[in-house]
């Protein structure tokens, strides 16, 4: 016999073998052992987690001759036709091949036959959401009122496409996903039988990269074991890295260094290096957004909580923790929703690096948006060097010129302060439709965003607030695309170019602009006054003449 892929090697062949499942196994045994056997049972739960394998055990197990605590004996004879899956009385259908009305029609002709050796006969029907609504109807009384001796087990990934009339005459069951400590104990139990070392590193790796899949994991160390093999060793974490092709904790605890010191040039940098690695993109901007996210939750919850929801050492945790400790929550959440953003970017840019390179660019200059939240992380920041005793003194020059001026009685007289902020007009822009054509100009260099614009009229550019509506029709697309942070600063920007004062923006369906949004315009300018009041702030800390604030 050839080669045997791990994930079927591996495949359980009783109830004791599944692991991540426990609620569900311990219900269907119970089940089996009290003869209270259901006529249509529904398992759903992401790819990997046991489904059919779990409805093959279940198969066994009700018609077994001799079963054991609800599991199949494996030793009698109806127990060994069904493990050489010959037996007619288990049929596996897959419905992403076999999903028309006249596949469910022969399946309802086949059904009034009863089981050939075992007590039952049953139906396996897997990715069943692939039914055509036909096929669903066709189904649907059989389903209902089979004959006694018939089991029907449906599994699929998408239980939402099934029509309610199905998931209610089914007992449904949900697999979760596999915790990776219980992916790693499996994978353990495997590699000892084979006398391969491996390191823990290594195995929490091909677990995180499974995403609770059993079957992913299982493939995954299939690959890595292939490599080792090539390379005449054991099963390390450099190893399962190349293999994935996914950047390493120190490569990506030293890119998040660059973001939180604001080292542009340094992340470009690391980004290069990473792709003359051969490192692939997408999974380079997922690994950042889960290094964030991990931040992010270690700034909330702490070391040793932390440990628990990573499932890491606690010596991981606490460098977690040192990190988030860097930089303000308000920051990490910016930059975790702009690589978040970029992964979405990517599935439509021509080159997926300039969207990683932007994404980058943008979290090392929080100061660039002149969004209340980006004010806000700056004033935390300052507030943060304060705490540490880190004075931001001004440049020497400055400083030289403030002494001279202040000898001379003269030029102190006559030194105008600086100009203040420019402020958006109360009431309505009398110029609005000027601004807005301007933006749309600017918008040309982004064709996709351009697109999206010249189908909105203009309807109102009262206190700053642009409000742009779209037809009902067609205008829903666009209204969604446009409420995307990323997308809604971009066109503000513009605006804001266009003004010469800062400038907000709103898409809407048309209609539904009505006089309530007096109140959203007050929210709006007392957002401004709460960014004024923190930049005042600043200015008495530190001097007026020493902060230098830079619109968009």
């Amino acid at each position: 016999m050839g080669y045997q892929a791990l994930y079927r090697r591996y495949r359980p062949a009783r109830f004791e073998d599944f692991v991540g499942q426990e609620a569900v196994i311990k219900t269907l045994r119970s089940q089996i052992t009290s003869g209270r056997i259901a006529h249509a049972y529904l398992f759903c739960g992401t790819r990997g987690t046991g489904k059919t394998s779990t409805a093959k055990v279940f198969a066994r197990a009700v018609n077994c001759e001799h079963p054991e605590n609800g599991d199949p004996c494996g030793t009698c004879d109806t127990c060994r036709a069904l493990a050489e899956e010959n037996s007619l009385d288990i049929l596996e259908i897959d419905a992403a091949s076999n999903n028309g009305v006249d596949e469910i029609r022969d399946l309802r002709e086949k059904v009034k036959y009863p089981p050939q050796t075992g007590r039952y006969r049953v139906y396996i029907i897997d990715e069943v959401h692939m039914l055509s609504q036909g096929a669903f109807n066709a189904l649907l009384k059989t389903l209902e009122e089979p004959p006694a001796y018939v089991v029907f087990i449906l599994a699929t990934t998408e239980p939402q496409k099934l029509p309610a009339t199905i998931l209610s005459r089914c007992q449904r069951f949900d697999f979760g996903r596999i915790p990776a400590h219980q992916i790693i104990g499996r994978l353990r139990v495997a590699l000892e039988e084979g006398h391969i070392q491996a390191e823990d590193a290594a195995l929490s790796r091909i677990a995180r990269a499974a995403e609770g899949g059993m079957r992913d994991a299982w493939s995954i160390m299939d690959m890595c074991l292939s490599y080792a093999q090539e390379e005449d060793g054991g099963l390390t974490e450099a190893l399962v890295l190349r293999v994935l092709g996914a950047a390493d904790k120190s490569f990506l605890f030293a890119f998040a260094d660059r973001l939180i010191d604001s080292d542009a040039a340094g992340a470009l940098a690391l980004i290069d290096e990473m792709m003359r690695k051969g490192r692939e993109v997408q999974v380079f901007v997922r690994d950042v957004s889960a290094h964030l996210r991990a931040l992010m939750l270690a700034d909330i919850c702490g070391e040793e909580q932390l440990s628990g929801l990573l499932e890491v050492t606690r010596e991981d945790a606490a460098e977690y923790v040192a990190q988030a400790k860097r930089t303000s929550h308000t920051r990490l959440m910016r930059m975790l929703d702009l690589f978040l953003a970029s992964e979405t970017d990517m599935k439509w840019a021509a080159q997926p690096r300039f969207a990683l390179e932007t994404a980058a660019l943008r979290a090392c200059a929080p100061e660039e948006s002149m969004q209340v939240e980006a004010l806000v992380a700056r004033v935390d920041e300052l507030e943060r060097k304060l705490r540490e005793g880190v004075v931001a003194a001004a440049p020497a020059r400055k400083q030289a010129a403030a002494a001279q001026t202040a000898d001379t009685p003269e030029a102190a007289q006559g030194e105008a302060a600086p100009p203040p902020a420019k402020e958006a007009p109360k009431g309505p822009a009398p110029d609005a439709e000027r601004i807005w054509q301007e933006a749309m100009r600017q918008a040309k260099q982004k064709p996709q965003l351009f697109g999206m614009l010249k189908f909105g009229r203009l309807v109102s550019g009262e206190n700053g607030l642009f409000t742009v509506v779209y037809p009902k029709a067609m205008g829903a697309a666009y209204v969604k695309m446009l409420s995307i942070p990323e997308k809604n600063e971009e066109v503000a920007g513009y605006l804001t170019q266009a003004a010469g004062y800062p400038c907000t923006f709103r898409a809407a369906i048309e209609g539904t602009v009505q006089e309530s949004d007096k109140a959203i315009l007050s929210a709006q300018e007392e957002a401004r006054k709460q960014a004024e009041n923190s930049l005042n702030k600043v200015f008495d800390m530190f001097g007026r003449e020493n902060v230098r604030v830079k619109d968009e």
